[in-house]
């Protein structure tokens, strides 16, 4: 089979182990322990760690669909490239469309959340500094390092991810340890099906991101092999991690969880309340460190589409090209301005961090779920039109996952308001242009571009 033509990435860059890491830092798992379990405490309760559990069981059916893409097609933007081939140019096209705008999403919010916990931290120890200066060098880090080296990206977005939890694991040992007695009566709880299925669909969304592992093709050392495997390995570390931290959180609030989904920062909220400011200070910088490397992995991920999307000439062609160093230069350097420009922008507005957080998080959240939902229905019709009948497994993920990823979907409509709505229609507007980009792309280029979607092409 032909392939497409020079530019290409830079070949046998990033191991498992770095693949692994990108994954987990763009899932984030740190904001669960630090801000969102709030949300999924006022509904699961003392249940909570069986919301995640539950959760995340499903959540290992839709990794094993995406793995199977990312086995299909190795490749930059591979999901963009696999849902072509397996559905149709429209559903590839839409799908890497609405990657797009979630990865964007995540890629400017990641930033004012780490300036904002920089910006908390400090203030513990009586130091004040605006956030934007913060959200400022952390993205001009970021585009600094993908531009550079994807290896060298890779591996930072690592070692600062596993450094980020690895701080929460020891506070979550020391809560343990200061615990009275093992209170293993926290692991049980009534079970109320209705919120129990609430906190589902508001903890479903913490395992998203894990699908960023697939954008790595001939960078990766074995591709085929390390990227699926990578995607099912970090849902379940993110997995282990949840159970872990849900049980510690509702321990540490002695099982008054009503508090606890009142509190907005429980590590932080429960390290002050022993008198140990360090240890609050440790849980807001985890959860900073944590969102730089999301910004160094999310802009990896967003530059790679990017650049797979130009090459297909889905998007401009110049986002095809690659720099010295063997990385998507073109995509990087446009991703990166903007990211450090929406930083500098948004503090000299005066924006609230809240509020950008409330509007790019929708759009990265609905982003996620349609890529799942795409990802669940390509794999049975890739068996299918291979002669062969749809597995368990895969049926098994459209009859308990797609259900779910629907509901959560439609809630961002009837479930919302103020910001969170308006940035819900946003997104139906946003798909709507992505349809009218399809058809431009086929009126403009004939069948030579739609063809390029078949084509084997490793980058």
């Amino acid at each position: 089979m032909p392939e497409i033509a020079s530019p290409r990435l830079a070949a046998d860059r990033v191991s498992f182990v770095e693949i692994l890491g990108h994954a987990i830092a763009n899932i984030t798992p740190s904001a669960m322990a630090t801000v969102t379990i709030s949300l999924v405490v006022a509904q699961g309760g003392l249940l909570s760690w069986a919301v995640y559990l539950v959760v995340g069981l499903v959540m290992l059916l839709v990794a094993a669909q995406v793995a199977t893409l990312a086995h299909e097609a190795p490749a930059a933007g591979s999901l963009f490239v696999s849902v072509s081939r397996c559905l149709h140019p429209l559903a590839g096209v839409l799908s890497g469309w609405a990657m797009t705008g979630g990865y964007l999403g995540a890629l400017l919010a990641a930033p004012v959340v780490g300036g904002l916990f920089v910006a908390k931290a400090l203030a513990i120890v009586g130091v004040a500094l605006p956030w934007p200066w913060a959200a400022s060098v952390f993205a001009a880090i970021a585009w600094a390092l993908t531009v550079r080296d994807v290896e060298l990206a890779a591996r930072y977005s690592l070692l600062v991810e596993a450094l980020s939890v690895m701080i929460i694991l020891a506070i979550g040992a020391w809560t343990l340890w200061q615990a009275p007695g093992p209170a293993l009566g926290h692991w049980r709880g009534r079970f109320t099906p209705g919120p129990f299925f609430q906190a589902m669909t508001l903890s479903i969304l913490a395992y998203g991101g894990f699908e960023t592992a697939a954008n790595f093709g001939r960078e990766a050392h074995a591709p085929a092999r390390d990227i699926p495997r990578a995607i099912f390995a970090a849902v379940v570390v993110c997995l282990a991690f949840y159970v872990f931290m849900a049980y510690v959180e509702v321990v540490g609030f002695g099982g008054h969880v009503r508090e606890l989904a009142q509190t907005a920062a429980p590590l932080s909220a429960l390290a002050l309340k022993e008198g140990l400011p360090m240890f609050a200070l440790a849980s807001d910088a985890a959860m900073a460190i944590a969102a730089f490397s999301a910004t160094i992995a999310t802009m990896n991920s967003l530059g790679r589409l990017l650049y797979s999307m130009g090459r297909h000439e889905v998007l401009p062609a110049a986002l095809g090209g690659v720099g010295r160093h063997g990385t998507p230069a073109a995509a990087l350097h446009m991703l990166g301005a903007l990211t450090c420009g929406f930083a500098v922008l948004a503090g000299a507005l005066a924006w609230s961090p809240l509020a950008i957080v409330d509007l790019f998080g929708v759009f990265t959240a609905l982003g996620f779920i349609l890529i799942y939902l795409f990802a669940m229905i390509a794999v049975p019709v890739l068996r299918r039109r291979r002669g062969l009948v749809p597995s368990r497994p895969a049926l098994a993920a459209l009859a308990l996952a797609g259900p779910l990823l629907v509901y959560v979907f439609a809630e961002n409509f009837w479930g919302a308001k103020g910001v969170p709505l308006m940035a819900a229609y946003g997104f139906l507007v946003y798909l709507a242009l992505g349809g009218l980009l399809y058809g431009t792309w086929q009126r403009r280029a004939g069948a030579r571009p739609a063809q390029r979607l078949f084509v084997r092409d490793d980058d």
